[in-house]
C-alpha cells in the first residue's frame, strides 16, 4: 500500500508541474536600453511574469530575491557584459535557463557563452516576436523537465531505495528523449537553413545575369528598333520575364512554407490598379482576338488600404490563366461590393472566361502545388502549376476565400473575396502611370557599388540617360574610400562583393556620418532572397532596397525619392517631419495584435513628451547632462520610426551647447526641434485613432 500511495503522489506532483500556467513562469530580461525593456515587457507580460533590469548588477539582485526560471540578457552592456553576467548566473543560479542576445559578428562572444555559461540558445538582434515566444516556451519546457527530474529523483530515493534503479532508468529515458528532440530540432533547423540558403544562392546566381538581360532589353527597346530585330527583343524580354516569374513563384512557396509571407498596408486606388492590370494583358488578348473587359462596382470607395502588390499578383495569375486557356471569346474582370461598413469593405473579384474549362474530376485539385487540370496541359500551354497554388495561399493568408466554377468547353469563373479598410486619401496619384517618359536626375551624384561588370555598365547607362553623374566602386572597401573623400546624393549598394560586402560598407558609412549633419541615402541592390534580408539591410543603416533584376522605372523612382530627401536635408533647420514617420517596425512587431500596436505608439509618444519637457527646461544647471540622458532614451524610438531629420537636429543642438554657441542660435535650434517633436507627437496620436 505505501508503494501505491507514493506512486499516486508522484503522479499528482508530475501533473501539477505539467499543468502549471505560463503566467506563473518568471522571466528576467536584462538590457541597458530602457526602450528595449519596455517593448519586451509589453510583448510578453500577458504570457509570463516579467522582471527587467538595466544592468547585470541589478539583474543579480533580482535573482537573489525572486524565483526566476529563465534569464535573457543582451551582450553589449557597459560595466558587465552579457557573457560576464551569465557566467555569474551559471555559478550562483545553475538551475536557471540562460539565453543571450547578440549580433551575427559576435562569434567569439557566442562561443564563450556556450562554453562558459551553458546557454540554452543565442538569438540575433533585432529579435522577432514569434521566434522569441517559441524560444521562451522551449526554454521553460527544458526548465520544467529539469525540475521534474530533480523532484522525481528526490521523491523516489526517500520512498524506497529499491526504486533507485527505476529512477536511473526513467532519467536515462528522459535524457535520451530530450537528446532525440534536440537532435531532431537541430536537424530540422539545419534542413530549413540549408534549403533557404540554397534557394537564395540559386536565385542570386540566376538573377544576376537575368538582371543584365532584362536591363539590356529595356535599353534596346528605347533605341526604337523595327522589324525582325524588334520582334527578337520582344521574344527575349518575354522569355526573361517568364523565367523571373518562375523564380518568384518558387520563392513565394518557400516563404509561405516558412510562415514568413508579409503583407503591406498602404493606400491604393482600386480602379487604377484594375486599369493598369488590363493594360498589361491587352496586347496578349488582342493577339488571340480575345475581348478583355472590366466591370467595377461604382459604389466601391476609391481609396483602399491593403497590399496592392499582392492583389496585383493574384489578379495577374488569374487573368493570365484565363487568356492562356481561352482561344476565342471574352475574358471579364468583375469587382462587386458585398459589404460596406464604416471603416471596411468586403469585395468580390471574379475573372470569367470562355475557354476550355476544367473537368469535374480535376477541379478539386487545381489549387495544389505543381498541379495542372489535365496531364498534357503543361505540354500544350506551358506553366509549372504553381500559379493557382500561390494565388490560393495569398488569398487565404489575407483572410479571404477563393472558389472556381467551370464547364468543359464553355468556360471558367475564378472568384475570391477579400476585405479592405477604407483609405483616407480621396485622390491617390502614387499608382498612376507616368504621364511622360522624361526622367531627369540632372545634378544628382550617385555612387554605384557593384562588382559585376555587366551590371556596372547597365546601371551607368540608365543613370547617364537620366542625366545623373556617377562613380563606380568594385567592392565595399573602394566605396568606403570614395565616400570619405567625396559627397554623394545617393549610394546604390550591391550586397555580395569581395574584399568588403555591402553590409559592412554601409555600416561603416553610417559610422562616418555619426554626429554630423550628413545622412546619405543608401539603396541596396540585391539578387539575394533570404527571408531576413530586409531586416538586416535596415539594421546596418540602409534606407531602402531594390531586388534584381530591377525595373528601370522602379530604379528611377527610388533614386528620385531619396535624392530629393537628401537635397531637402541641406535646409534641415526649416524642415518639417510631418508625414514622415515610419510605423512598419511596430506593425511587424505587433502583427495582428492591435492593442499591442497601440501600446507601442503610446510608449513612443510618452518618450517624445518627456524629451520635450527636458528640452524646455533650459534653466537646469545640468541641462546638457539631462538632455544627453533623455536623448539616449529616445534614440531607439527615433531610429525605429525613422525620424532621421530630428536625430540630426538634436545632435546639432548638443554640439552647439558643448561649443558654447550664442544663446540666440541655441534658442532658435530648440524651437525648431520642439516644433518637429510636436508634429511627431501629433502624427502618432493620429495613427492611434
Amino acid at each position: 500500500m505505501p508503494d501505491k500511495l507514493t506512486n499516486l503522489n508522484l503522479l499528482s506532483d508530475n501533473t501539477e508541474i505539467q499543468t502549471k500556467s505560463k503566467k506563473t513562469s518568471s522571466i528576467l530580461y536584462v538590457d541597458d536600453e530602457e526602450s528595449n525593456l519596455r517593448i519586451f515587457k509589453s510583448s510578453f507580460r500577458r504570457h509570463y511574469s516579467i522582471f527587467t533590469a538595466i544592468s547585470g548588477k541589478e539583474g543579480l539582485e533580482i535573482l537573489e530575491n525572486n524565483n526566476i526560471q529563465l534569464v535573457i540578457s543582451d551582450q553589449k552592456m557597459p560595466e558587465m557584459t552579457g557573457v560576464e553576467f551569465l557566467e555569474r548566473v551559471a555559478e550562483n543560479f545553475p538551475n536557471t535557463v540562460r539565453i543571450i542576445l547578440t549580433a551575427y559578428s559576435d562569434t567569439e562572444d557566442i562561443m564563450r557563452a556556450i562554453n562558459k555559461c551553458g546557454i540554452f540558445r543565442y538569438l540575433v538582434k533585432p529579435w522577432n516576436k514569434d521566434e522569441m515566444l517559441l524560444t521562451i516556451d522551449k526554454a521553460l519546457e527544458t526548465y520544467s523537465l529539469r525540475t521534474e527530474n530533480r523532484q522525481l529523483v528526490k521523491a523516489l530515493k526517500s520512498a524506497n531505495e529499491d526504486l533507485e534503479g527505476k529512477v536511473k532508468e526513467r532519467t536515462s529515458e528522459l535524457m535520451a528523449t530530450n537528446e532525440d528532440l534536440k537532435k531532431a530540432k537541430e536537424q530540422a533547423e539545419a534542413a530549413t537553413k540549408t534549403k533557404e540558403q540554397f534557394l537564395s544562392t540559386m536565385s542570386h546566381e540566376i538573377r544576376t545575369p537575368l538582371n543584365a538581360i532584362i536591363g539590356m532589353t529595356h535599353l534596346l527597346k528605347n533605341d526604337r528598333l523595327e522589324g525582325e530585330m524588334a520582334e527578337n527583343i520582344e521574344i527575349l524580354e518575354f522569355s526573361a520575364q517568364n523565367l523571373l516569374s518562375l523564380i518568384n513563384s518558387v520563392l513565394d512557396i518557400s516563404k509561405m512554407e516558412a510562415g514568413k509571407m508579409a503583407f503591406e498596408q498602404a493606400e491604393f486606388d482600386l480602379p487604377i490598379l484594375i486599369q493598369n492590370t488590363v493594360e498589361i494583358f491587352k496586347a496578349r488578348a488582342e493577339e488571340k482576338n480575345i475581348f478583355l473587359r472590366s466591370n467595377i462596382d461604382k459604389n466601391i470607395p476609391k481609396s483602399l488600404l491593403g497590399d496592392s502588390t499582392r492583389l496585383s499578383q493574384i489578379l495577374n495569375n488569374l487573368i493570365g490563366n484565363a487568356i492562356k486557356f481561352t482561344d476565342e471569346g471574352t475574358v471579364t474582370i468583375t469587382v462587386r461590393l458585398l459589404h460596406h461598413k464604416t471603416e471596411k469593405v468586403e469585395l468580390l473579384f471574379a475573372i470569367s472566361d470562355t475557354g476550355i474549362g476544367i473537368s469535374s474530376e480535376k477541379i478539386n485539385s487545381i489549387f495544389e502545388d505543381f498541379s495542372q487540370a489535365e496531364e498534357d496541359t503543361s505540354r500544350k500551354y506551358g506553366g509549372t502549376g504553381l500559379g493557382l497554388a500561390i494565388t490560393k495561399q495569398l488569398v487565404e493568408l489575407q483572410g479571404g476565400t477563393i472558389n472556381v466554377m467551370s464547364t468543359m468547353m464553355v468556360g471558367s469563373t475564378f472568384s475570391f473575396q477579400l476585405g479592405f479598410k477604407i483609405g483616407k486619401i480621396q485622390a491617390i496619384t502614387a499608382n498612376l502611370p507616368d504621364a511622360t517618359n522624361i526622367k531627369n536626375l540632372k545634378g544628382v551624384r550617385i555612387l554605384i557599388v557593384e562588382d559585376n561588370k555587366v551590371n556596372q555598365i547597365l546601371v551607368r547607362k540608365f543613370l547617364n540617360n537620366w542625366g545623373a553623374s556617377s562613380q563606380i566602386a568594385e567592392n565595399g572597401q573602394i566605396a568606403l574610400d570614395l565616400f570619405k573623400k567625396d559627397n554623394f546624393d545617393v549610394v546604390l549598394m550591391d550586397l555580395q562583393m569581395p574584399v568588403m560586402d555591402g553590409y559592412e560598407s554601409a555600416r561603416q558609412m553610417r559610422l562616418l556620418e555619426e554626429n554630423t549633419d550628413k545622412f546619405t541615402p543608401i539603396i541596396a541592390l540585391t539578387a539575394s532572397t533570404l527571408l531576413n534580408e530586409r531586416e538586416r539591410i535596415i539594421q546596418v543603416g540602409m534606407n531602402d532596397f531594390l531586388s534584381k533584376p530591377f525595373n528601370p522605372n522602379e530604379l528611377y523612382k527610388k533614386i528620385a525619392q531619396h535624392s530629393y530627401t537628401q537635397l531637402q536635408n541641406q535646409v534641415l533647420q526649416e524642415s518639417e517631419i510631418k508625414g514622415k514617420l515610419n510605423y512598419s517596425y511596430f506593425k511587424n512587431l505587433a502583427g495582428a495584435d492591435k492593442d499591442f500596436y497601440t501600446e507601442l505608439l503610446e510608449l513612443s509618444e510618452a518618450d517624445l513628451i518627456e524629451f520635450n519637457r527636458i528640452l524646455e527646461s533650459t534653466h537646469l544647471l545640468d541641462y546638457e547632462t539631462q538632455l544627453s540622458l533623455v536623448h539616449h532614451k529616445i534614440r531607439a524610438t527615433l531610429r525605429l520610426l525613422e525620424v532621421k531629420e530630428l536625430e540630426v537636429q538634436i545632435n546639432q543642438l548638443r554640439r552647439m551647447l558643448s561649443q558654447g554657441s550664442p544663446i540666440n542660435q541655441v534658442t532658435d535650434r530648440i524651437q525648431a526641434i520642439q516644433k518637429n517633436i510636436e508634429m511627431a507627437i501629433s502624427e502618432i496620436q493620429e495613427e492611434r485613432k
